[in-house]
């Protein structure tokens, strides 16, 4: 489904498909932190276009991460891997999130106490997630 919207002050625009209605849910330090308590909410896309790009700021987060936002308004924009295509965004820049599920939550282990996990995700751990961006890295994964 091709879906489109924009950060809280309509700085950045954006235009995406959505392969699937799968949402992820990431529990990891860093995503509470950037989010503020809670998992940081994505969901895959292709064919990415984005517009106010003057407007987006990247904070490179780790060795391997970069996470965007909006510099006028601080909507969160994206986490990817740095110099690899966008391929989660936040779900809330679109207009229309209609036919959503949350499918998978990732660093379940991290997850805090107060925050209740959906027991019709997939879980995954740290370490989990970790091997599989490992694997990803170093060409060993889709």
């Amino acid at each position: 489904m091709r879906r489109s919207g924009q950060c809280l002050c309509g700085a950045v625009k954006v235009a995406a498909t959505t392969p699937d209605d799968s949402l992820q849910a990431c529990h990891c330090i860093q995503c509470q932190r950037w989010t503020g308590g809670g998992p940081l909410f994505s969901i895959r896309v292709t064919d990415l276009q984005l517009s106010g790009t003057k407007n987006i700021a990247a904070y490179r987060a780790s060795e391997w991460g970069e996470r965007a936002f909006c510099a006028t308004c601080g909507t969160t924009l994206y986490w990817r891997v740095q110099e690899k295509p966008v391929a989660f965004v936040a779900p809330g820049l679109f207009d229309d999130q209609s036919g959503l599920a949350l499918r998978e939550e990732i660093f379940v282990d991290r997850r805090p106490d107060w925050f209740p996990p959906w027991p019709e995700a997939t879980q995954s751990t740290e370490a989990e997630e970790l091997k599989k961006l490992h694997d990803f890295l170093e060409g060993e994964a889709p």
